[in-house]
């Protein structure tokens, strides 16, 4: 289970000298249903809450995301193993929920394990953006010293993380993360009734970890924004698919300005459940 709540500096707009912050509140609970040896199922959910101002001139807006984790883990052999995993979620602004509000993804991972430091991973993840289908290709690897001082988990283009371990309840990191995301807005402002602003966001970070026995971490995290985005478009506006930063399609029509990137505070709780081989 993880908990993160996290906040910026104040972001000036490109069109005024009007100011935004971003705070947001993120959860993740994962939870295996071990089948047998070779086969559990996958189970979770997901809440992400953004608060800021999406047009300088208007109030502060809140969007949230609610998404179900449903899938299976299952150990080929020896070396291969491969996750499965559906993610239905609801993406909205919830003022006025309905069908436009409903997204549909999903996630492959095979993992090839070359010993018991290292595996390598090879994915897919596919998602019914509001703009249109997105499809992001991965590749990634798990690498741990033989000491267990030294981690790394890279699952590229999404996220990255290096983490070394100081003293013995605590680590230094750096932390890599991107994101493509929508939300179905309702009465966002004046003659535009139904949109959705779509997130861009790629974020570094690095970090301090608390260590508090086997299951309990606290992470303070200092980092900046890259290339960020809320822009606001037409509910009908959008392109034919969608690559890693490369949009295949119309060119769609910004309804609001960006705001500037900025520094970023985080404080995240991580809880595990040790399960012993």
């Amino acid at each position: 289970m993880k908990v993160s709540v996290g906040t910026t500096t104040p972001n000036k707009f490109d069109s005024s000298n009007a100011t935004t912050t971003i705070n947001d509140l993120n959860a993740d609970l994962t939870v295996p249903i071990k089948i047998n040896d070779n086969n559990s199922i996958i189970t979770g959910i997901m809440y992400e809450g953004i608060q800021t101002k999406l047009f300088d001139t208007l109030a502060v807006k809140t969007i949230s995301s609610i998404a179900l984790k449903v899938g299976l883990n299952k150990k080929f052999n020896e070396k291969w193993s491969g996750t499965f995993v559906a993610i239905p979620k609801i993406s909205s602004d919830f003022v006025q929920l309905g069908p436009k509000d409903v997204q549909i993804g999903g996630i492959a991972i095979f993992k090839y394990k070359k010993n018991e430091n290292l595996n390598y991973k090879i994915g897919l993840y596919c998602n019914s953006e509001l703009f249109g289908p997105v499809i992001v290709p991965m590749l990634g690897l798990y690498y741990i010293s033989p000491n267990k001082k030294f981690e790394s988990n890279l699952m590229l283009p999404l996220q990255a993380d290096l983490n070394y371990k100081i003293i013995a309840f605590m680590n230094i990191g750096f932390n890599f993360n991107g994101q493509i995301r929508t939300y179905h807005l309702t009465n966002v402002a004046p003659g535009i009734n139904n949109a959705y602003v779509a997130k861009a966001s790629n974020e570094l970070f690095v970090y301090l970890k608390f260590n508090f026995g086997k299951s309990l971490s606290l992470l303070t995290k200092v980092g900046h924004s890259i290339a960020r985005s809320y822009r606001v478009y037409n509910e009908n506006d959008k392109v034919d698919f969608a690559l890693p930063a490369l949009y295949f399609g119309p060119k769609r029509k910004q309804l609001n300005d960006d705001f500037s990137d900025g520094l970023l505070l985080q404080f995240g709780l991580i809880y595990r459940f040790n399960l012993e081989k």
